[in-house]
């Protein structure tokens, strides 16, 4: 699935999801543990599904790490962010449905300082 890996300041390749698609796979808010952020992603279907935990950058998206899970199941990209300043984090779930079709959603945003 490295296809639908989206590159700083691009736009994701695949489309955000219809509501019907978005019960399947879920990315939650980052959380952050002393020196370290964390994105989630899980689901309930059975599908292969990137996980991204995003920084905003002043050129856009940068992605700072990522975790692959096979669902149903979860996935979390940890990144340790010591030393880095204050930051606004998101996390981005990429899938393919059964069609091939490629799908995205983005979490909350959260800042944080590390």
């Amino acid at each position: 699935m490295a296809l639908l890996a989206p590159t700083a300041g691009a736009a994701p390749a695949a489309e955000p999801s219809s509501p019907g698609i978005l019960a399947c796979h879920t990315p939650d808010p980052p959380t952050q543990t002393p020196g370290w952020v964390h994105g989630r992603g899980s689901g309930s279907c059975a599908q292969e599904v990137d996980v991204f935990l995003q920084r905003l950058r002043a050129w856009g998206w940068d992605i700072e790490a990522n975790a692959h899970y096979r669902g149903p199941g979860s996935a979390i990209a940890s990144w340790n962010c010591s030393g880095s300043g204050h930051y606004t984090y998101r996390t981005l779930v990429q899938w393919r449905d059964g069609a091939g079709v490629g799908h995205s959603e983005y979490s909350a945003e959260r800042r944080f300082a590390c």
